[in-house]
């Protein structure tokens, strides 16, 4: 089973609020809302393990076991959320032997693209969309999927250099339209957003 026929299963839960397809919710006007989708790219997306497990046997599986690396590095909120997801998977199941590795070399094995199956990571911090769609570019370092698709390739670029942030904004909701079918990731954790105020006596 390839990452796409994986995603397809998609056991994880996108049904109780906004997708991340692509662009974190945080970033709400960069976000396609979930109805915006194409139909395809909407059932990536929904919850149903049933379906998975359906879609598993479909395949020729009857239960999936796979190796995934991840770090403890970012804390045991991060790590939480990874036992989350297995929990989830399971229940389609898919039965995932998590391997932690230390911090650096787990990013090195990462960025390298020296991972048995899966790798669960966090990713994120920047307060615009461009730095996760350049990471879906052929020859970027954090492309660990190996993306290779030139009609996202010219997308991306397009974006970059539109200035109207009307029309840029409708070009990111079609990046987010055509990601949502092809599935390269498969996003799991939520999106946060935090504010924070000082006060100065």
């Amino acid at each position: 089973m390839n990452l796409k026929e994986v995603i397809e299963v998609n056991p994880i839960g996108y049904g109780h609020g906004s997708p991340n397809p692509l662009v974190p919710a945080a970033l709400r006007e960069w976000t396609i809302p979930i109805d915006q989708l194409p139909p395809e790219g909407r059932r990536l997306y929904q919850h149903d393990p049933e379906e998975a497990k359906r879609l598993l046997v479909q395949a020729g599986y009857h239960g999936l076991k796979l190796p995934a690396e991840s770090s403890g590095t970012w804390g045991p909120g991060f790590l939480d959320i990874v036992q989350a997801i297995l929990a989830q998977w399971k229940k389609a199941g898919i039965e995932v032997e998590l391997k932690l590795k230390e911090g650096n070399a787990f990013i090195a094995s990462t960025l390298g693209r020296k991972f048995e199956k899966l790798a669960m990571t966090l990713r994120g911090g920047a307060t615009h969309p461009d730095p996760y769609l350049a990471n879906l570019l052929p020859g970027s370092a954090q492309n660990v999927a190996g993306v290779n698709d030139p009609k996202l390739g010219d997308m991306i670029i397009l974006q970059r250099r539109t200035f109207d942030e009307k029309k840029r904004r409708d070009i990111i909701w079609d990046i987010q339209r055509h990601f949502s079918q092809q599935a390269y990731h498969l996003f799991v954790s939520p999106s946060a957003r935090a504010m924070a105020a000082w006060l100065d006596k």
